[in-house]
């Protein structure tokens, strides 16, 4: 493993470590941007990545817990996307339920739970999986540039070059600065987390979502707030964008006014989306012995194992992962 800087140093170990079901978006939306047959394979798929995810933490000895989470509805026209969504996802076999109130008493509109999410230190997980493999890490290695030489492909880094017979690229924003192919495919925008110091248990007893913004509260006390621009109500914003910080600390201090002085810790990492906000795995076309995943647009979490699993199946056997496959952007 090449890693720029250190494990779960990025965006990976910038989230408040919610493993949702579904998109950063409502199911009713999906629907209307994917069609019905898809968001519904989507959001399985979701639910299937939490169960290996899960699976995987209990043999590396990494706890999870199973608060189930929230999805808030911010104003009235989200409140009836929520109640809509609820009644589809139930229909295709989804657990949810929808509230048409506030069950956290922070002023907003409504809510609709997943009974079934889970949370999980990202970081320790991530660590885990490495030592448990046993796999090099080679931190501070930034790669740079991808070369065929014959049957093998050169990665060039800092510090190092290193040939390969086969390379996964898992570099999510930064796909366009490594290759090309890249360019008209994942967009790089700047997501940013906040932590306070400790406060009262029960702030937020349920971690939730509402529209871009994640929260939750760690077993120490610390609420953790996440924000990125929302690809799937407005265009992409630029690495450069600072909205989502701006938004970020006027959601926290209109929703949870006890948190706004007590800021302890701020981060901002880079998040790839794709053109249609679902990630891409493939070959490069001209790279064919390097594989990718990438574009996942703030939702990680929710598919990174379902994806690593669709992305071994390419490499070894060469089955499409038609769902998420980067050919439908060609």
């Amino acid at each position: 493993v090449l890693d720029a800087r250190g494990v779960a140093s990025g965006a990976t170990g910038h989230t408040v470590g919610l493993v949702p079901t579904g998109l950063p978006t409502s199911y009713a939306r999906a629907v209307e941007r994917y069609g019905r047959d898809t968001a519904q394979a989507v959001w399985q798929l979701t639910v299937d990545n939490r169960s290996s995810l899960i699976s995987v933490a209990d043999e590396r000895g990494v706890i999870v817990d199973r608060p189930g989470s929230l999805v808030m509805a911010m104003d009235e026209n989200e409140a009836d996307l929520l109640k809509t969504s609820a009644g589809m996802l139930a229909a295709d076999g989804f657990d949810v339920s929808f509230e048409g109130g506030d069950p956290m008493g922070r002023g907003f509109k409504a809510a609709l739970t997943y009974p079934d999410d889970a949370v999980v230190d990202v970081a320790a997980l991530t660590e885990s999986l490495l030592q448990g493999f046993d796999v090099p890490v080679h931190p501070d290695t930034e790669v740079y540039g991808l070369l065929q030489d014959g049957d093998d492909v050169l990665v060039l880094a800092r510090g190092r070059t290193v040939r390969a017979r086969i390379v996964v690229l898992a570099v999510n924003a930064y796909a366009p600065l490594i290759d090309g192919y890249f360019a008209d495919k994942v967009a790089p925008v700047r997501g940013y987390t906040l932590a306070t110091e400790a406060l009262d248990a029960g702030v937020i007893p349920t971690p939730g979502s509402a529209n871009s913004f994640l929260f939750r509260q760690t077993i120490d006390g610390r609420l953790l707030f996440t924000s990125w621009p929302n690809q799937y109500e407005t265009p992409a914003a630029g690495p450069d964008d600072e909205r989502a910080d701006v938004n970020l600390m006027q959601f926290v201090g209109h929703h949870f006014p006890e948190a706004a002085n007590r800021f302890v810790k701020r981060e901002s990492s880079m998040v790839g989306i794709s053109r249609d906000g679902l990630p891409l795995i493939g070959a490069v076309p001209h790279l064919p012995q390097v594989f990718f995943v990438v574009g996942f647009a703030g939702c990680g979490l929710s598919l990174a194992y379902a994806a690593a699993d669709l992305l071994a199946e390419l490499i070894t056997r060469g089955a499409e992962p038609e769902l998420l496959s980067a050919r439908r952007l060609e």
